[in-house]
């Protein structure tokens, strides 16, 4: 019995041990829990705040560049330079971005027309344009025969006078008067019934001419011609009014592209970067009558490129070697597949090469050395 009680002691005394081992290690256990909730809560809430301050500080240390598309902060900036390049379309490089029916003047235009996009002034981007008047650019001069609106203001195309200048009525030309005859005093002279001719009908076609002298027989057909009806020119009050539809420049006329942008390099990523700002669409000087190239509207690249990213099948730039490889036109600019002449650089004078040079061929020479001059300058930024 003793030896029973005993085991049974120690049953009772190993049950006690196991459900106070086992409650202790739920209250661990719920503690645990409940200081992981704790913990969680605070990390959570800690993490957010620590977002929120880092994304103030980085919004409030990089200043971003309203222009591009890939902005990059004022502190990793450590070199800057702006350039103008001019993208010749019918160039062979810049062929694809100018290919028929999907020429990047004709998107860009459409696109603008649309209201999908923006359209400036210049390549500052600061004044936008609507579709009135970049239809007023883009129409063909001197398309009619109406006179423009210089031409009105300067007096041409006023109606004909009808008066003498002073509010009367003008004197008859005395030329142009019927000079009545007379017989020397004051009295209307007689006709002479002799030479008057009488012409009469007879009913059977052209009328006769008949002489009043007597046994007269021979008879002469008059020679009757219908004169002409003039009508007299109508004046018009409108001058200089467009008389049809103006018609406007054809996408492939417009074959010149000028393309902004900043020859930056980041410090932090260790990287030359050619940050786009804006494109420039510019009518050639073949097709002014003044022989200048003029400038018709300016574009965001931020904006034109989210247009060709929209839908890449439709804005592409043809590959001719290989029509499978057909690229979107924002991934040909990212993989820089055009070529543009340098035509000016930020300077203090804001003057291109042509202005600082004396001629188009020593301008041409100084733009591809200062192109040279970036590529070794980027180089020399390395350090082996």
């Amino acid at each position: 019995m003793k030896w029973k009680w005993v085991l049974k002691t120690g049953q009772l005394h190993y049950t006690n041990n196991h459900f106070l081992s086992f409650f202790g290690q739920y209250n661990l256990l719920h503690d645990m829990r409940r200081m992981n909730g704790k913990t969680i809560a605070w990390s959570i809430l800690s993490l957010s705040i620590g977002t929120g301050v880092a994304f103030a500080q980085e919004k409030e240390d990089s200043t971003a560049n309203s222009f591009s598309s890939r902005p990059i902060a004022d502190g990793d900036v450590m070199m800057k330079r702006t350039l103008w390049r001019r993208v010749d379309l019918k160039e062979k490089q810049n062929i694809s971005m100018f290919s028929k029916n999907n020429e990047i003047t004709r998107y860009l235009l459409d696109a603008a027309k649309a209201g999908l996009i923006d359209a400036y002034t210049n390549d500052s981007c600061a004044t936008k344009i609507g579709g009135g008047e970049l239809h007023k650019r883009m129409v063909i001069p001197n398309q009619t025969a109406g006179l423009s609106e210089e031409e009105i203001a300067a007096g041409f195309g006023e109606p004909v006078k009808t008066d003498d200048g002073w509010g009367g009525k003008p004197k008859p030309d005395a030329a142009k008067q019927t000079q009545t005859a007379d017989d020397g005093w004051g009295n209307t002279a007689k006709k002479d019934p002799k030479k008057e001719e009488v012409v009469e009908d007879d009913g059977w076609g052209p009328p006769k001419k008949k002489t009043t002298k007597k046994g007269a027989k021979d008879t002469q057909v008059a020679k009757t011609e219908e004169a002409p009806v003039v009508e007299q020119p109508k004046i018009d009050s409108t001058f200089g009014e467009v008389g049809g539809i103006e018609e406007e420049y054809f996408p492939n006329q417009l074959s010149i592209i000028e393309i902004k942008e900043d020859w930056t390099f980041d410090k932090k990523r260790s990287r030359l970067y050619n940050d786009i700002q804006s494109l420039t669409i510019i009518l050639p000087s073949e097709q002014t009558a003044t022989g200048l190239e003029i400038p018709v509207a300016s574009f965001k690249y931020k904006d034109v490129e989210r247009l060709f990213r929209s839908d890449p099948k439709k804005y592409i730039w043809y590959n001719t070697h290989n029509t499978a490889q057909n690229k979107n036109l924002a991934d040909a600019f990212d993989l820089r597949l055009f070529y543009g002449r340098i035509t000016k650089f930020s300077n203090a004078s804001d003057e291109a090469f042509l202005d600082i040079y004396d001629g188009q061929k020593e301008a041409l020479i100084k733009s591809l050395n200062y192109e040279q001059e970036l590529m070794e300058l980027e180089h020399g930024l390395w350090e082996y």
